[in-house]
């Protein structure tokens, strides 16, 4: 089976594994508690120390550190220390900044030595979009053309954008079919980082994301928040940190059993066959918001130069 899957800021849990028992119980134990909750919300944005804590939660210290404790061994919070006048001083700070758990007996993808074939398509190239503002476009080193005007996204500075995004609409790729005409695949996958988009950030701020490929609905997946309060991995000085800093990196596959999110089986609505990938000269790939979605919250896209990940949009075939 698959093991716990944890990148630095997105947790990812399902019964289904048994490796991860021990994991939900840990962190269900520790979320048990509102004075910890209320912890967690109080560092959320930035890290503080226990006297901080303590004042903003009027939570005596003791009972503070007991509560961090448990916190720090669930793993959802990280100490540090920093120095001062009087020699160090702790900071606790968020190390997951999503966490979710699926509570039905579903499948997971099963580790497979198939061989990949991968090909990642810049952020800018993207070969038709429609929407609608608020919506912008950021390059490594400055932003490119005006905010809240759709034209410039068929600008030829678009090429160079890292970082796109827009309130409601789809934008698409078209990814080349070649490696699957040299070899016989009956997976794809498309990697890319995204989180939701409102005014500088929110980090709770769902949005209901769709993705297509090919024109077929393959899946909508909620992203929990338009995610700021620390600068990306990759995100340029330029870039103010009140705005939109980092997404989570998500994983949409789809073989002969069904579709998978993030390595957990969704549904088997949508088979490999059913997305005609041999038929045509690309692979058509589609994201955004539909008019029917319960939670209209926007997209921000990132490319290898913003947020926390070092890719852009990437297919992969087996």
């Amino acid at each position: 089976m698959a093991n716990i899957e944890l990148s630095e800021r997105d947790l990812h849990l399902s019964i289904a594994n048994d490796a991860n028992h021990e994991k939900i119980a840990e962190i269900c134990s520790a979320l048990s508690s509102l004075d910890r909750i209320k912890i967690l919300k109080s560092i959320s944005l930035m890290p503080k120390n226990l006297s901080e804590i303590s004042k903003d939660l009027g939570i005596p210290i003791s009972s503070v550190a007991r509560h961090i404790d448990v916190l720090v061994e669930s793993g959802l919070i990280s100490n540090y220390h920093t120095p001062n006048t009087k020699g160090k001083k702790k900071y606790s700070s968020q190390k997951i900044g999503s966490f979710s758990l699926i509570l039905w007996a579903t499948q997971i993808l099963e580790e497979d030595t198939a061989k990949e074939y991968s090909v990642e398509m810049p952020l800018g190239l993207f070969s038709h979009c429609h929407i609608t503002e608020p919506c912008g476009m950021n390059g490594k080193k400055s932003k490119l053309g005006d905010f809240d005007n759709p034209k410039i996204f068929f600008s030829p500075n678009r090429v160079d954008a890292e970082l796109i995004w827009f309130d409601k609409g789809f934008i698409s790729y078209n990814f080349p079919t070649e490696p699957l005409y040299h070899h016989e695949c009956n997976s794809v996958q498309f990697s890319f980082e995204i989180c939701s988009e409102t005014n500088h950030y929110n980090n709770v701020w769902p949005s209901d994301i769709t993705v297509f490929i090919n024109e077929v609905e393959v899946i909508t997946f909620t992203s929990p928040g338009d995610f700021g309060g620390r600068r990306g991995k990759y995100t340029p000085e330029y870039w103010s940190i009140a705005n939109t800093q980092f997404g989570l990196l998500k994983k949409v596959l789809i073989n002969q059993q069904g579709v998978f999110l993030d390595n957990l089986f969704m549904h088997d609505k949508v088979k490999f066959d059913d997305l005609n990938l041999y038929k045509g000269n690309a692979v058509k790939f589609t994201i955004g918001i539909k008019n029917d979605a319960e939670h209209k919250g926007g997209i921000n896209l990132f490319g290898k130069n913003f947020g926390d990940h070092k890719q852009a949009i990437i297919m992969t075939v087996k």
